[in-house]
């Protein structure tokens, strides 16, 4: 359970990874990430603090995440400590309103993240690097993004340790939304996602071939509030079969988050997570 939330947690403070998608992961989420840091900096909020609880409401006194913002927001670092004794630091750098450079401390594990834009703000480059001190090992991985004159993006390249390629292909649906993303390595297609979109043009479905299953399957469902903010997310677990449903509830002047809760496919409450913003 407390695994659960450190990756419940996770999802606010640091960057919301889904570990697949790569338009929701460097697009989406980066774009989530910089709204987050204007909320801060709008609000002056200086710390923040998460407080999380079983589902019978009691608080996990032994996993603790923290945030500190410096006075005009473009120092954000966070800090977590669970009840084994793992300790975690990321430190993010902001620079005209975009994230420059994140810096990951966990185990003996250090990765250094650089992002680079152009001069109209869209994303060209993620590079990443990763030291193990323990075991004495470097990683490198770079995403280099394409655009078409449109502005709206066409390909990724993904590069791991200067040997491994990936290209990700996206196509465009009507209103110039990305619907699909493909990826191929050495000419074969080893990886496909679709995504749907409301009226509004925002995000509702994350869709994958399940081969298990023989059929598209959503992996993430999104509805959101009227002021455009997310408020529910069902996330399909592995194999198809379970699922997680997770709200979201929000401050009506500040607009920052103020809880999340999580049930499980039963409806039965798995825990939530409550946070408190000091400026």
């Amino acid at each position: 359970m407390k695994y659960f939330f450190a990756l419940l947690v996770c999802n606010f403070f640091i960057l919301n990874y889904i570990n697949a998608q790569y338009y929701y992961n460097d697009i989406l989420s980066l774009e989530n990430s910089h709204q987050q840091q204007q909320l801060f900096k709008q609000n002056k909020i200086r710390t923040v603090k998460a407080i999380s609880k079983e589902s019978d409401g009691s608080i996990i006194e032994d996993f603790i995440v923290e945030q500190q913002i410096n006075e005009d927001a473009t120092e954000i670092t966070t800090y977590s400590k669970t009840s084994a004794g793992n300790k975690s630091t990321l430190k993010s750098t902001f620079n005209q309103h975009k994230i420059s450079t994140t810096i990951s401390v966990a185990d003996g594990v250090t990765t250094t993240t650089n992002y680079t834009y152009a001069n109209d703000g869209k994303l060209l480059s993620i590079e990443s690097t990763t030291i193990d001190t323990f075991i004495t090992t470097a990683s490198n991985e770079q995403h280099l993004w394409f655009y078409a004159n449109n502005g709206k993006p066409t390909k990724m390249i993904k590069i791991k340790n200067n040997t491994d390629t990936i290209t990700v292909n996206f196509v465009l649906d009507e209103n110039n939304l990305v619907a699909e993303e493909h990826w191929y390595r050495k000419g074969k297609n080893i990886e496909s996602y679709f995504y749907y979109y409301n009226k509004q043009n925002l995000l509702t479905d994350i869709v994958r071939y399940n081969n298990r299953l023989k059929k598209m399957l959503p992996d993430f469902m999104y509805e959101y509030n009227n002021n455009g903010k997310l408020q529910k997310m069902i996330q399909v677990l592995a194999g198809g079969t379970n699922y997680n449903t997770w709200f979201y509830y929000y401050n009506a002047t500040t607009g920052l988050k103020e809880k999340e809760e999580c049930f499980d496919k039963k409806k039965q409450l798995l825990g939530s997570v409550e946070y408190l913003y000091n400026q």
